[in-house]
Order: structure tokens, then sequence, then C-alpha cells
């Protein structure tokens, strides 16, 4: 019987999330100036067309790696994501105009505190679920 981690039952859940938000931003900006700051927002978050394909495929990724059969592979993923979160936050918080190639103006943008929030929460999920797999491991002889 397979055992699912924390990560491999919630990632899908996140992943899905970013789909959705990356389809929806598309009928908001639709796919002209695709890297340009385009001034328009989803529900109060700067996005333009290459913002949306980030998310579309943050969340693409998220999925497949969250349903494959290794709980590493899930939680290494989700770590990653998140740690890429902060890090887009860090970027963002250092200049205006450092991801102005996704429509964003730096750190008093209301997307680049979403950035940090997604990333916090990624990484708690990952860490949460490594130290959970790693003491299942430990019940069973494993590790």
């Amino acid at each position: 019987m397979r055992q699912d981690s924390l990560a491999q039952r919630v990632a899908p859940f996140f992943g899905l999330l970013y789909i959705t938000i990356g389809i929806v931003g598309f009928f908001v900006t639709g796919f002209d100036n695709f890297v340009q700051n385009t001034n328009e927002s989803l529900i109060g978050f700067s996005i333009n067309p290459m913002h949306n394909l980030v998310h579309l495929l943050i969340g693409i990724f998220l999925i497949v790696m969250a349903t494959r059969p290794s709980v590493p592979v899930a939680e290494g993923a989700v770590l990653g994501v998140g740690l890429f979160y902060v890090t887009a936050f860090v970027i963002g918080a250092v200049a205006r105009d450092n991801l102005t190639i996704i429509s964003m103006y730096g750190y008093g943008d209301l997307e680049n505190f979403n950035h940090l929030v997604n990333g916090v929460g990624l990484l708690t999920l990952g860490l949460i679920s490594s130290a959970q797999s790693q003491s299942r491991m430990k019940r069973q002889g494993l590790a």
C-alpha cells in the first residue's frame, strides 16, 4: 500500500490554483505585449502574459511532481517552488525594476507580497512533509 506524503496530497491543490490563475490571467491580458508592463491586474495582482505562463508552468510542475510515486521528488518540488517564490520576493524587493519582465513594480507591489506568502507556505509544507516522511521511515526501521 502506497503511503502518500503531505506534499503529495497538498501540492496538487497548489498546482491547480496556479494553473487556474495562469489561465484566467490570459483572459485578462491576452497574448500581446508578452514581457511588457501592461498595467493589467487580476484581483489586484500585477500580471502580463509572461507572468501567466510562469504560473501555468509552476502549476503543471507541482502536479506532475506531486503525482510521482517518489516522496522525495514531491517534497523536493514543493521546497524548490517555495524557494523560487521567496527568491522572486527578494529580487522584487531589492529594486523596483528587477521583475518588470513579469509586470511587477518592486516591494510595494501586492504580487511581490504574494510571492513571499506563497514561498513561505510552500517551504513550510515541504519541511513539514519531509519531517513526517523521515519520522515514518525511522518508525519502519528504514532510516
